[in-house]
Parts: structure tokens; C-alpha cells; sequence
């Protein structure tokens, strides 16, 4: 009885699909469409193309990271890597009047996001002390108080009308703040709309966040400094990216007595291991073709250490220091706290909030200008020289550098100065910050 059994249903499945099979086929390609392709069709489709990133900082309009900024517009000119610029806005340039005149030409039918034509006379960069004339729609002059050849990197900065509304790839669809930091932007792709929708989240700190992304309110993270757990979290992925456009230092603050002779800030140099890497040789990046390789290395020498300390002005010898920093880099403070012990210094490490604040030592992070010229830096005269050094052999050196246009000439100023300012030593150059990109897998 079981054979006609099974002859009966396997007739009857026969009768149902030549009946239903149309239905069938359909429900099988749905199911695997559901399966497949249903996540990706959420995030790209009803969920649209979205890219939540979460950045550790306090933003305002006027001072966004130019990574976020050259998205949404560009200057004039455009900075690239080794610290010369290509055509931006503009289509060329030419100096004039031994440099103190500049003459812009624009490129031809870029639109603003609002859809108005961007002529010479919306480029207003709000200079101080430079005169700016409009000589026709495409047509831009500069005219400077004395030559200025860092003027073509400076005009790299991006260009906006009020709320942030430029003529780049994407536009702001949203700005949210909080007084007037920003706490979250998204900017919307212009024409390319394979492109995803960008939203940035704003923290105070990474362990803001770092909880922001384990609450889901952001996919990547970037520049984080440490990972912590997240570095074994399921389904995370951690890219590291060596950031050679600031370094890592110790400034000395050469107004006090223990730091105004070289022989002490050279020793201290010298008694460090410097383990870390990639080193960090000078305030330039390895990527500029103004980088000097061949400044002294300091590579670690206790035993000369030892000599050259005490061999400032009266013999004075130093007891203690205290080594100022912030609390991401606490664990280097306690690798050059453990260094310099070894001298017989006893250091105490302080966490600061900003390097605004009074120091001996100042163990920090600083952002490597795109061009070469670093007057800012280092110059006697500039409240931005954290060191407060002051060298009159150096301050011509960066006077002459930002008078100089022809290159190769620039580069032989740039490249003495690097070798005087190691050899000086107002700051020990420690090393090329590695910061950490997270996302989801």
C-alpha cells in the first residue's frame, strides 16, 4: 500500500506545481532577496546612503577641520602634501611688484550651492592688512604691505558665503549647535548621489565618543588616539593612520633659568630612548620637499646625557621637573618621567586641560602648517611660539623664507632653518602621531 501512496503525492506535487509555479519561482526569489540583499536595500535605499562619523573636538563655523571644510567648497588655490599648491578656484596666477601684488584669474562657470555664479567679487577672505580689488568678474588682485610668498597656500583656505554655502561636492543640509558649537552637520553629496550622505557627530572627548559609537549614533570614528575596549569589540574593524601633518614634541619654556642654556635642553634630548615611531626629526613633515633629513637625530646617549647637564651657565644642574601635558598622552609623559629619571631628575607629571596654560615642559601635539613657512611657530615675535624662544639667527631665517619666492632658494633657507632650530633645541621632536579610524564591519 505504500508504493501507490507515494505515487499519489508525488502526482499530486506534480499537478501543484504546474498549477502554482509561477508563484513558487516568485516566492523563492523574494525570500533570497529578502536574505541577500534586504540590508544593503535598508542602508542604501529606505534608510538612504548615510555615513555617520563621529570626530573628537570643539568646532564652530569658522574653524571646522579642513578635511570637512574642503568638502563643501575650496579656495582659490588647493594645498597639496609636500607644501605646494595646484589650481584651485582660480585657473592661474601671477606676482607683481616683487611680490607684494598678487593677481588672481578665476575659472570660469562654478556655481554656488544657492545656484548664483561665483564671481571675483564674493571671494572676501577678510584679510586685515591687505587690499583687495575686484577688477572684473574673474579677475581678483592682492596687494600686500611687503612680499608674502606663503600668499598662494594661504588662499588655499576654503571659500563660503554665510551658513557654510560653497560650490564643492556637497552641501549642508543641516547644522545643529549648541551656542555656537557645532554639534552635529550633514552635508548631502551635490550631484553624485552615489555618493553617501555625510553626518558628523561633534564630542568633547573620546570617551564621549567612543560611547557614541556603542550606542549606534555613529558607524566610523576617526583620529581617535586610543582605541581602549573597542579594540575587542565583535564586528569592529580598527585601521591605523599615521597623521604627518603634526607631530608630537616637548616644548621647553626658555624664559625659565633651567631651560635658557642648550647644553640642558640638548641632554635632556639625548636621555630619551625614543622608542616611538615614526620618529619625528624636526617641525616639518617627511612629505614636504623643504623637509631636511639630515638634522642631528639624537639618538639616545646617556652617558653624554650625563656630561653635557650641568654644563649650562654656573654649572646649574636640574632637580625636578614638571612635565605638563594632556591625558591622551599620559602614557609618553610616563616613558620620558622614566627616562629622565635616570639623570637623577625627579619629574612630577601634571594633566592640563589646554597648552594655553603656564608651563616648564609641555609634552603636546601640533599641526604642521602646509606651507613650509613656520613663522608663526617659532618667530620671537608670535604668542604662538610655545617654546617663548628667541633666536635672532632663526627669526631672520623665517623673515627671509616668507620673502623668498624663487623655490629652490626657499628650500636652502627652510633647510638651514630646521638644522639650527634641532641644534638649538627649544623642543625635543618626538614623533608622527598614529591615530586610530574605527568603523563597523
Amino acid at each position: 500500500m505504500r508504493w501507490p501512496k507515494i505515487r499519489f503525492y508525488f502526482r499530486l506535487s506534480q499537478v501543484f506545481w504546474k498549477k502554482h509555479r509561477r508563484l513558487i519561482i516568485f516566492s523563492l526569489a523574494t525570500t533570497l532577496l529578502v536574505i541577500f540583499f534586504l540590508p544593503k536595500l535598508m542602508k542604501t535605499g529606505f534608510g538612504g546612503n548615510q555615513k555617520k562619523i563621529g570626530l573628537v573636538g570643539r568646532y564652530s563655523l569658522s574653524n571646522l577641520p579642513y578635511e570637512i571644510t574642503s568638502l563643501i567648497s575650496y579656495g582659490l588655490t588647493i594645498p597639496l602634501p609636500d607644501g605646494s599648491v595646484e589650481p584651485g578656484l582660480a585657473q592661474s596666477w601671477e606676482t607683481a611688484d616683487n611680490g607684494q601684488s598678487y593677481l588672481f584669474t578665476l575659472k570660469g562657470g562654478e556655481k554656488w550651492h544657492d545656484g548664483s555664479a561665483v564671481t571675483a567679487k564674493d571671494i572676501n577672505y577678510n584679510f586685515s592688512d591687505v587690499k583687495t580689488e575686484t577688477l572684473d568678474n574673474q579677475k581678483l588682485k592682492f596687494e600686500l604691505k611687503e612680499p608674502f610668498s606663503p600668499f598662494p597656500s594661504v588662499v588655499s583656505r576654503p571659500i563660503f558665503k554665510k551658513n557654510l554655502i560653497g560650490f564643492g561636492d556637497y552641501r549642508v543640509k543641516l547644522i545643529e549647535e549648541s551656542g555656537q558649537i557645532i554639534r552635529k552637520l550633514v552635508l548631502n553629496p551635490l550631484d553624485d548621489q552615489t555618493k553617501p550622505t555625510l553626518i558628523f557627530h561633534f564630542y568633547p572627548n573620546e570617551e564621549a565618543a567612543k560611547t557614541g559609537f556603542k550606542l549606534g549614533e555613529v558607524d566610523y570614528l576617526e583620529d581617535i588616539i586610543a582605541p581602549g575596549e573597542l579594540e575587542g569589540w565583535a564586528r569592529t574593524k580598527i585601521e591605523t593612520n599615521v597623521k604627518y601633518n603634526r607631530y608630537t614634541a616637548l616644548f621647553f619654556n626658555t624664559q625659565l633659568s633651567q631651560f635658557a642654556d642648550k647644553p640642558v635642553r640638548q641632554a635632556l634630548a639625548y636621555a630619551l630612548e625614543k622608542k616611538w615611531s615614526p620618529r619625528a626629526l624636526s617641525s616639518f613633515s617627511p612629505d614636504s620637499w623643504f623637509y631636511n633629513s639630515t638634522v642631528k637625530p639624537y639618538h639616545y646617549d646617556l652617558e653624554n646625557a650625563k656630561s653635557l647637564l650641568g654644563q649650562g651657565e654656573g654649572g646649574k644642574t636640574i632637580e625636578k621637573i614638571t612635565l605638563s601635558t594632556i591625558s591622551s598622552l599620559l602614557n609618553i609623559a610616563e616613558e620620558i618621567k622614566k627616562d629622565w629619571e635616570k639623570l637623577g631628575i625627579e619629574v612630577v607629571i601634571q594633566i592640563i586641560q589646554s597648552p594655553d596654560e603656564e608651563f616648564e615642559v609641555l609634552l603636546v601635539s601640533q599641526q604642521i602648517p602646509r606651507d613650509p613657512d613656520q613663522y608663526a611657530l617659532w618667530h620671537s615675535t608670535q604668542a604662538s611660539n610655545l617654546s617663548h624662544y628667541k633666536s635672532p639667527k632663526l627669526d631672520k631665517l623665517l623673515e627671509d623664507g616668507r620673502k623668498t619666492f624663487e623655490q629652490e632658494k626657499r628650500k636652502e633657507i627652510y633647510l638651514d632653518f630646521q638644522r639650527f632650530l634641532v641644534e638649538d633645541s627649544p623642543a625635543i621632536f618626538l614623533f608622527y602621531p598614529t591615530v586610530y579610524n574605527i568603523s563597523r564591519k
